[in-house]
């Protein structure tokens, strides 16, 4: 699938970008397929892609001791995950595993970066929407431990 920046129009994420930052996203992006069960990244893994699901569902959680895994969330259409491929050591915090087939758009993280810090609009739009993932990451994840302690 060639990805245009008219795709990426209709994407939630998206939304607030102008068309020239549109083009930007499109020159360093591409689509990627995944299978049922298929293991995009485990918790501690190097990540270089910024991801955003397309089409799917995919499971995020973080392992524990002993191989346990938790489940703290659906990652739904539209929604921005693996936001570590931006910030140093640019190492994961969860694991995402495809529930469903499953397609994404894979951002090139390190010339995301890049174009954060030469078009400042640009940056701003994107770190708000990095922000409001990780607060949400951060919501889901106290009510899943929460309600593990209670099981």
């Amino acid at each position: 699938m060639n990805l245009k920046a008219d795709d990426l129009k209709k994407i939630r994420f998206f939304e607030s970008y102008t068309d020239k930052q549109l083009v930007t996203l499109v020159s360093m992006s591409s689509v990627k397929e995944f299978k049922v069960k298929e293991i995009l990244f485990e918790q501690y893994d190097e990540l270089s892609e910024v991801y955003v699901l397309l089409e799917g569902s995919l499971s995020l959680g973080i392992s524990l001791a002993k191989e346990k895994r938790i489940h703290l969330g659906t990652i739904e259409e539209g929604q921005l995950f693996s936001w570590s491929a931006v910030f140093s050591p640019f190492i994961s915090t969860a694991w995402v595993m495809a529930v469903t087939p499953a397609k994404v758009i894979s951002i090139d993280a390190k010339k995301l970066n890049e174009e954060m810090e030469v078009d400042c609009d640009f940056g701003f739009k994107t770190m708000s929407k990095i922000a409001q993932t990780i607060s949400h990451r951060l919501s889901d994840t106290r009510f899943q431990l929460m309600n593990q302690m209670m099981l």
